[in-house]
């Protein structure tokens, strides 16, 4: 709590905007594949699933250059605009007395577009604030505020979502504007715009951006991150189809569970297991080379949704998700502590936005698996996924293993 209290106001606020995002978005985003699946089938909801990644991987980039030059508070606001008119036109596409799927899915791009324009300005607002002294502090600290709010969303989304979307939509408008009067009365600008030259042009944008592509160390890790995303984003993907379209349904303590319950069930456990054990896993993994924990972790996470794509029962479902649970556990603080000693500190928006644009990138890679499994079996998906998981190995302790680019000096 002593070291709560002493961070920037800025991080505090952060904690609580970052709760109320996920809680409300968890309930909602993995369950949107279903619901795309449920009117479009599964051949065109991989594509519209592309065509949101695609929105998502250039609005990254802007982002990122624009939180540089408008400064982090402004682009934020950008952000939460759009994300708080494309829950709103998805709320109003669902009501109770009309339904019309393809404007929800404008309503949903509208709010991944805000969503993915604000993030990069939302990661160097933390940098900004922080210091190298409480940086791992911070850094721990949200993910563990994400994961309770995970864990919390997927209950509430295996539960209501089907029934109840209307409202959870009506929510997620609400929870949007709150964040919004968050950062606009609550948080202060962390970049010095005294010192800010470029203009937000597309043009000064691309130069920025040529500048971050030089650094071939970052890219290799940005490449590496790709396919680590195709991983972690499984859920929200082709295990979602896989098992809205072959789960057998299954009677539990008086529950009744089906496709979609059992994904939400399996990222409660994935969740709780990150927020009662993860610490004590890491006191022992700490000791570990970075490389060594973030290879090990990976291949795990990997194997275990590949065996996942393979199963259909409640019983080897949980026992997996046990298994990529740990390799998670096992691989993000040093994921993360490598990308943070790959950033150079003088151009944090650009690099930001940079990384940012790995995750639409990878969710394009994701949703085209859930088109191709139209076209090859469970073992195919799992083969691909598990060719994706060693690229990501492969690559990323390549990366770990170059030079740095820039002079080390300049950090804080």
């Amino acid at each position: 709590m002593q070291e709560f209290m002493a961070l920037n106001r800025n991080l505090k606020l952060r904690t609580l905007t970052v709760f109320l995002t996920v809680l409300l978005g968890s309930s909602i985003g993995p369950n949107m594949t279903i619901y795309y699946v449920q009117y479009f089938g599964a051949f065109v909801s991989g594509f519209l699933l592309m065509v949101v990644s695609v929105a998502g991987f250039i609005a990254g980039l802007y982002g990122g250059h624009l939180s540089d030059v408008w400064g982090r508070k402004r682009t934020m606001l950008i952000g939460s605009a759009l994300i708080i008119s494309g829950y709103a036109l998805a709320m109003l596409m669902n009501a109770p007395w009309f339904t019309n799927p393809y404007i929800t899915f404008i309503g949903f791009l509208m709010a991944s577009i805000g969503s993915s324009l604000a993030d990069p300005a939302e990661q160097a607002m933390m940098i900004d604030a922080s210091t190298i002294k409480n940086r791992k502090f911070v850094y721990a600290l949200i993910y563990w505020i994400i994961n309770i709010g995970v864990m919390l969303g997927a209950a509430i989304g295996g539960w209501f979502f089907r029934d109840y979307l209307f409202e959870l939509l009506l929510g997620s408008v609400v929870v949007g504007i709150i964040n919004a009067a968050i950062i606009k009365f609550g948080m202060s600008e962390t970049l010095n715009m005294d010192n800010v030259h470029a203009s937000s042009s597309v043009w000064s944008a691309v130069k920025s951006y040529g500048q971050v592509l030089s650094d071939k160390r970052y890219v290799l890790f940005m490449f590496g991150s790709i396919f680590a995303v195709v991983i972690y984003s499984q859920p929200d993907f082709y295990l979602a189809a896989h098992l809205t379209q072959s789960f057998h349904d299954y009677t539990f303590m008086g529950i009744h569970f089906y496709g979609q319950r059992m994904l939400s069930f399996m990222l409660v456990i994935n969740t709780v297991m990150i927020v009662l054990v993860m610490n004590w896993i890491n006191r022992y993994t700490n000791r570990w080379p970075l490389i060594r924990s973030f290879a090990i972790g990976t291949f795990i996470q990997g194997f275990g949704f590949a065996i996942s794509f393979l199963l259909r029962d409640f019983w080897p479902l949980v026992m997996v998700s046990v298994v990529f649970t740990l390799g998670e556990i096992i691989n993000v603080p040093s994921s993360q502590t490598m990308r943070a000693d790959m950033m150079n500190p003088v151009q944090i928006g650009a690099y930001s936005g940079a990384f940012s644009a790995t995750r639409p990138v990878g969710n394009i890679i994701s949703g085209l698996m859930v088109s191709l499994s139209q076209f090859t079996n469970d073992w195919g998906m799992a083969g691909i996924l598990m060719v994706g998981t060693l690229v990501a190995m492969g690559t990323i302790i390549k990366s770990a293993k170059m030079p740095a680019q820039f002079e080390t000096e300049t950090m804080q």
